[in-house]
């Protein structure tokens, strides 16, 4: 449970682009550009406590008013922001690592292998443009971005940046 409040605040760091946070700042899970990031959170704590049918509730709420489907077992640690949370698919098996951001329209899964072994992992501090895919059983490094509308099908290493149909490496990130 500490776990859910923890990432819950850390999300909102990287949504205010705060580091200490006031009481009326944790006012902000009710505003429209948050609220799918604490579905996705109250979601997987209903899930991980063996409570299915309200954690898929919260995830069909989730699709219905946001756009947002995020399965509720992905992987996900503090920080994630969703600066416009229509059309994001992130598959079950995911794993998406600290402070990432995502944009609208991206998907996150498998490619039709075997499902739990065949999905992404999202390192920290990654930036994913909209509309792009990611598939496969492949790593996006630390710092690493993907460009708007790319597909990505083989790994990112740390610091990365990704463009293209299919995604090809056409640089390195240097103000990290």
């Amino acid at each position: 449970m500490l776990d859910f409040f923890l990432k819950l605040e850390r999300d909102l760091e990287k949504f205010l682009a705060l580091k200490n946070l006031r009481f009326q700042d944790y006012l902000q899970i009710f505003n429209p550009r948050f609220t799918p990031v604490l579905f996705v959170r109250l979601s997987y704590l209903l899930w991980k406590y063996k409570l299915g049918f309200l954690a898929k509730l919260f995830s069909l709420m989730n699709q219905i008013f946001f756009g947002c489907d995020i399965a509720r077992a992905a992987k996900i640690e503090g920080g994630l922001y969703l600066p416009h949370p229509n059309g994001i698919v992130v598959g079950e098996y995911v794993k998406i690592g600290l402070n990432c951001i995502i944009h609208q329209g991206v998907t996150l899964g498998a490619r039709g292998e075997d499902h739990e072994l065949s999905n992404p992992i999202i390192k920290d501090e990654v930036e994913i443009g909209t509309g792009a895919k990611i598939l496969g059983k492949l790593t996006i490094g630390n710092y690493a971005r993907i460009g708007a509308n790319a597909v990505v099908l083989e790994s990112v290493p740390d610091k990365g940046i990704a463009v293209g149909i299919p995604a090809k490496i056409v640089g390195y990130r240097e103000d990290i």
